[in-house]
């Protein structure tokens, strides 16, 4: 059983840093496309965007590494169907419910701003997909940390 919490807190930490990775890279590229609106900003006020942009999508691939190694490792101890339970099922579906969720938030909040503020649609677009992706990658490790807490 030792080996099986180990690679549950191994999926948790590889989704974890899937989800900040993917956050910092997208969320640069965001930054990019609003501040790339801004006239007369120098181009080397765009160099701390374009790093975080590198390292963000650098971290979002080596996250994805991590991910098929692992993958491996399940496979190879033979915990699939244990690391697959109902609840772990359940999480995910909670997880992705939250992020359709935080995605129609996100679009309602655009929406109001956009009375207010004028943006384009690749903006909104990219920050409604950031929430939609972030939102459930996040949660599927917290959601398994409370389960994991109420035993």
């Amino acid at each position: 059983m030792d080996n099986i919490e180990k690679l549950e807190r191994q999926r948790n930490q590889v989704l974890v840093s899937a989800a900040i990775s993917f956050l910092v890279w997208q969320g640069a590229t965001l930054g990019l496309d609003v501040v790339d609106r801004l006239p007369g900003l120098a181009p080397a006020a765009l160099f701390p965007l374009q790093m975080a942009l590198i390292a963000g999508a650098v971290a979002w691939a080596a996250s994805m590494l991590f991910l098929l190694v692992f993958m491996r490792a399940v496979k190879q101890a033979g915990a699939q169907s244990v690391m697959r339970d109902e609840l772990f099922l359940r999480n995910r579906a909670l997880a992705t419910m939250y992020g359709y969720v935080g995605m129609i938030a996100a679009a309602a909040l655009l929406l109001a701003a956009a009375t207010f503020i004028e943006f384009g649609a690749m903006i909104a677009i990219r920050a409604i997909l950031i929430t939609g992706v972030f939102t459930p990658l996040v949660l599927l490790p917290l959601l398994g940390r409370e389960a994991a807490g109420s035993d």
